[in-house]
């Protein structure tokens, strides 16, 4: 598997994200050929989430799957907001959008399966330790 990381993630290196991706996918049982992970800021992830789901404003994750291969985009901003009201560290939310991101890419969809996915994130989450 191929990981290509673009961006900073505050209080996690590019090694501990790459890592972290492979635990996780090894936790879900599954692989996946090329994995692409960026970190940006608000005003990209807005410009993405307009273009590609119509709405005008910045949301967390944002994953695009493909044949073997996933892209994952990641607010840094909108991270350090979950993670203030969550009361846990950026690095921690990075982690838990990262899970999240990833099961998209695979193919889960929270929003049509019935709770599928859900299951599985809690299942993931206990698996690497972030419960």
């Amino acid at each position: 598997m191929t990981i290509e990381i673009t961006g900073s993630a505050p209080r996690l290196s590019r090694r501990e994200v790459t890592a972290f991706a492979r635990t996780v996918l090894l936790a879900a049982g599954e692989e996946i050929g090329e994995l692409s992970i960026a970190f940006v800021d608000d005003a990209a992830m807005r410009s993405l989430n307009r273009k590609f789901r119509n709405k005008n404003k910045t949301t967390d994750v944002l994953t695009f799957p493909g044949d073997d291969a996933c892209e994952i985009v990641i607010s840094i901003d909108q991270a350090r907001r979950q993670a203030r009201s969550e009361k846990h560290s950026i690095a921690t939310e990075l982690r838990y959008l990262l899970v999240h991101g990833i099961l998209h890419g695979l193919g889960y969809d929270h929003e049509t399966d019935n709770g599928q996915m859900n299951d599985l994130e809690v299942e993931v989450r206990e698996k690497v330790g972030l419960e």
